[in-house]
């Protein structure tokens, strides 16, 4: 009778996952934490340098009643939908209206740039858009696919609240997905807003000079990353899934 070793069953059954690489969570979120210390630094040169603080504290237009207003939403909503950064625009929101009212109008833009997008690639062009992600992902495309179709909300929550990848890119993947609009719409107003808060918060800290606005956008950018490594663990995504989005 042939030998076989009985623990080799064993541990064919239960090996362990791969432990998670730590070291690749910390160079993944390099980017967008520094990206963080780019506009606290950019905040701090406008306030302190004599001729650049008039600068940003001169936004009537943007506060002029209902035109400025529209005019601010307007000009950001296209900024979203064209995948540009979107911190651009929530930190002018907390410059120009202060962190509760900037919060609205970032929130605003935000969502309304990734419905439009969404919806181009759902009506308009899905095949253009499938061969686009094609070429940018390959193989990956079914991956994430198959991801966003089988829990969609979750999937989209998960990756607006990592700080990394591009919006844009999900914004087109939800659209010629099976993902449901009410789902996509749910996951990134939820999944954005902790970024939005960040970034007015850095805005409208740099304008007024609160240091505490400041500190409490770093704080709060570090636990929304937190937060979504640990959806993204507990649902089971690879860190690749997070990364093929970039």
């Amino acid at each position: 009778m042939p030998y076989s070793d009985p623990r080799a069953g064993a541990v064919g059954r239960a090996s362990p996952p791969n432990p998670p690489d730590a070291s690749g969570r910390m160079r993944a979120l390099a980017r967008p934490a520094l990206m963080v210390a780019a506009f606290m630094a950019v905040g701090t040169l406008l306030r302190f340098t004599p001729g650049l603080h008039g600068l940003m504290a001169d936004t009537a237009l943007l506060r002029d009643g209902a035109w400025g207003r529209a005019v601010f939403l307007l000009v950001a909503t296209l900024f979203c939908a064209l995948g540009l950064p979107r911190q651009v625009v929530c930190f002018a929101a907390g410059v120009a209206y202060g962190p509760f009212a900037g919060v609205g109008f970032a929130t605003a833009a935000t969502v309304a740039g990734a419905v439009a997008g969404f919806s181009w690639a759902r009506c308009v062009g899905r095949a253009a858009v499938r061969r686009w992600l094609s070429g940018r992902l390959g193989g990956r495309l079914a991956r994430l696919d198959t991801l966003v179709a089988a829990s969609p909300f979750a999937t989209i929550l998960t990756l607006r609240l990592l700080p990394v990848g591009s919006a844009l890119m999900l914004n087109l993947l939800a659209g010629v997905s099976a993902a449901p609009a009410r789902s996509f719409f749910l996951a990134t107003l939820a999944g954005s807003l902790p970024q939005t808060i960040v970034f007015v918060l850095l805005g409208s800290g740099a304008r007024i000079g609160h240091a505490w606005q400041v500190a409490l956008a770093a704080l709060l950018f570090a636990a929304s990353a937190a937060l979504g490594l640990w959806l993204m663990r507990r649902g089971g995504m690879t860190q690749g899934a997070a990364r093929d989005m970039s």
